[in-house]
């Protein structure tokens, strides 16, 4: 299987409507680091890029495959008094964007499975035969399609619950979405083989991709929340924000949606 997306278009016309807003979950998406350089650079840039993230998929008990990576963005729309748990866990800086600014940019919500449902075995089966043709020749532009949407499948489905690291999770509670760019026009969409999954080779796919036309852009306007650790993060972020080449304008927008997670948490 070569591990390409193809893009498939139709000729009826996409209606489109104003952003709804969820009356459950946070208008907001929200990504978050354990390293406060990391979310320097995306304000200095002005993008975020996508990393190859290793996934567990033995969910879907595959008779080979154990592990996939791909790459991809993450964000959740988890509220913020309902945040802590998630921060602990992913890092307490981040930054909050509008939910309308990252569905024009594509981000989807994953799609969560029930290991133990008809839907799962189904899945299964179909990422079986998939990647049991590895290396075909497809002929058929119907057959390529659904090669194509299986994958799309695969990156954007997460089990209900699972392992993370040594830790028990229920993923729901991540109230995750992805951006995933198409990058197989010069890169592999999807690794499966172990040699292919190991740090060294994904660090390497993470810096071509950082080469490339890949990022997630976003505009200083895009942004609600810059999200801190505590007072001690305050200093460091200001004068970053002074000495970076925007606007006075910039400046102070950015400097308006500063939150010092330590000191705010209680009152959300």
């Amino acid at each position: 299987m070569e591990n390409k997306i193809q893009k498939f278009t139709t000729s009826e016309k996409i209606i489109t409507s104003e952003h709804i807003a969820s009356t459950i979950q946070a208008d907001t998406l929200f990504t978050f680091t354990k390293k406060s350089e990391y979310m320097f650079e995306w304000l200095k840039e002005k993008q975020m890029f996508p990393r190859y993230n290793r996934e567990d998929v033995e969910y879907l008990r595959l008779n080979e495959i154990k592990r996939i990576a791909y790459p991809m963005k993450c964000f959740c729309d988890i509220n913020l008094h309902k945040l802590e748990d998630h921060l602990r866990f992913y890092g307490h800086y981040g930054l909050a964007f509008t939910k309308e600014w990252g569905m024009k940019k594509g981000i989807q919500p994953v799609h969560y499975i029930n290991s133990e449902s008809e839907l799962a075995n189904d899945f299964s089966a179909v990422i079986e035969k998939l990647f049991k043709e590895i290396g075909d020749e497809v002929e058929s532009e119907e057959l390529n399609f659904l090669k194509s949407y299986a994958i799309h499948q695969l990156m954007y489905s997460k089990p209900y619950s699972g392992k993370m690291g040594e830790q028990e999770k229920c993923f729901t509670d991540e109230c995750e979405w992805r951006f995933v760019p198409n990058v197989s026009d010069i890169l592999p969409q999807v690794l499966y083989e172990e040699t292919q999954l190991q740090d060294d080779f994904l660090n390497i796919l993470n810096l071509k991709i950082k080469k490339q036309v890949y990022s997630l852009e976003f505009e200083y306007k895009d942004i609600k929340y810059i999200i801190l650790d505590n007072e001690k993060d305050l200093q460091p972020l200001s004068e970053f924000i002074n000495k970076t080449e925007i606007s006075e304008r910039d400046k102070y927008l950015l400097m308006s949606k500063i939150i010092v997670w330590d000191k705010s948490k209680g009152d959300f």
